[in-house]
């Protein structure tokens, strides 16, 4: 699902709140996400998942030719 879909379907749902308020919502939601995972914090959002930014060792690639 991209964001517009999720617009899209919060849009047809919710009748009280017009298309551009929503998107509003939906894309300040994202930024505080955003700019809570830049900070190093860990996000959880109960029955979608948990999210949070990971350090990993840089790996050799190999040329398979």
């Amino acid at each position: 699902m991209t964001k517009s879909q999720l617009i899209e379907r919060v849009a047809a749902s919710e009748t009280a709140w017009t298309r551009r308020n929503i998107e509003g919502a939906v894309n300040a939601i994202f930024d505080s996400m955003a700019d809570a995972l830049t900070r190093g914090e860990r996000i959880e959002i109960r029955g979608l998942g948990s999210f949070q930014v990971k350090q990993r060792m840089p790996r050799v690639g190999r040329n398979p030719k």
